[in-house]
């Protein structure tokens, strides 16, 4: 968007402080005047638009509020089939393991009577997500396969079996 677009959209979506602290620049994780935090009043308030800007400009879409909700459990309470996609989207990409079986439930029943489009594809993409999740390889600690003799690790350039 251009500078223009941006500070339109920022003023018609009903952000309630200055909007310098919607600005690229800003901390958008950071704990503001009474406690807001810009990233989770876009997701609590559905707003896809300003969601998208703060995403693009440093937003950390894996944060937490100060009780430990995410940022899909604040979306899902919008009920913005748009602003709990972007929220989905931007968490696969992270690689964040996908929702509770209990935010799953909690998301088909708020868009059950969503167009068919819109559940299908929201059903679809947790369905995706599960399945990146599955198959992305695990980071596990070397194993004895990766270290010589003994479970030692071994010097740059020295042969297993000499110690």
């Amino acid at each position: 968007m251009t500078d223009w677009k941006t500070q339109q959209m920022i003023d018609a979506s009903g952000w309630p402080l200055e909007t310098a602290h919607l600005q690229p620049g800003a901390d958008f994780n950071a704990r503001l005047d009474g406690g807001l935090v810009p990233l989770h009043w876009a997701c609590v308030m559905g707003k896809a638009g300003v969601l998208n800007h703060l995403l693009a400009h440093g937003a950390r879409i894996q944060d937490t509020t100060a009780d430990g909700q995410d940022m899909l459990t604040l979306a899902a309470k919008s009920q913005d089939f748009q602003t709990v996609m972007r929220v989905i989207d931007a968490l696969k990409s992270t690689g964040a393991p996908p929702p509770t079986s209990g935010l799953k439930d909690q998301l088909t029943h708020t868009f059950k009577t969503s167009h068919t489009n819109a559940r299908n594809r929201l059903q679809q993409t947790l369905k995706d997500w599960e399945r990146l999740h599955k198959a992305r390889p695990r980071q596990t600690a070397p194993g004895p396969a990766d270290a010589g003799a003994g479970g030692a690790a071994l010097a740059p350039g020295q042969p297993a079996g000499v110690g």
